[in-house]
């Protein structure tokens, strides 16, 4: 069984690439590397734009934070090591910036196991890790499309633990100006000062 995992693993990842290499090809003039991250222009029908999920009931719009530098990132709540390391590393972040600074940027947990992960559940795991942090999710298909929209995956797979199933999922930062027009791009190795950096870099 787990080498069944591992090997459902390493496809999603070549998947992840693929998808990755479609919604941001190297030669697209809306796409610049810079200082150890991507920023990639929003292009509608092609990569990023505005999405609706939910925050319990209520929904949640990320055109609702226009004006703010929103702070992204897809992950489930069950996740073992993968998403609680990159979410203390934006975390950290977030904490080193001025009352100021913070009061313009919004971050943002969205649950790709919106099975397990609704209500007090999902706002008690991304608030654990800073207070300013909201937790959305929706429907399989509803996080399928906005998961698509970015560039990223996400796959169940079976495990032999008391989880019954893990989330491979793509383990990115995604910046969004407050304009919503780009999308800061950060990968899975980062530090809490490429991240800082980055988001000082678009208030």
């Amino acid at each position: 069984m787990k080498k069944v995992i591992v090997l459902i693993g390493v496809l999603a990842f070549v998947l992840g690439i693929g998808i990755a290499r479609h919604y941001l090809p190297q030669t697209d003039p809306g796409v610049e590397n810079t200082n150890g991250y991507t920023k990639v222009k929003v292009i509608e029908g092609k990569f990023g734009g505005d999405f609706t999920l939910f925050q319990r009931d209520k929904p949640v719009r990320l055109s609702d934070f226009r004006g703010k530098l929103v702070v992204m990132y897809f992950g489930f709540a069950s996740c073992p090591d993968v998403c609680p390391t990159t979410l203390s590393i934006i975390a950290a972040a977030l904490k080193q910036l001025t009352p100021n600074e913070m009061e313009s940027v919004q971050p943002i947990f969205i649950s790709v196991d919106p099975e397990r992960d609704q209500g007090e559940r999902l706002t008690a795991y991304a608030t654990y890790f800073h207070p300013g942090f909201i937790g959305i999710t929706g429907t399989p298909d509803e996080v399928q499309k906005v998961v698509n929209q970015y560039g990223g995956f996400f796959i169940k797979v079976e495990s032999d633990s008391a989880l019954e199933y893990m989330v491979e999922h793509t383990s990115k930062t995604y910046i969004i100006s407050k304009d919503g027009k780009y999308v800061s791009i950060l990968p899975h190795d980062m530090s809490s000062d490429d991240a800082l950096n980055a988001i000082r870099s678009e208030l």
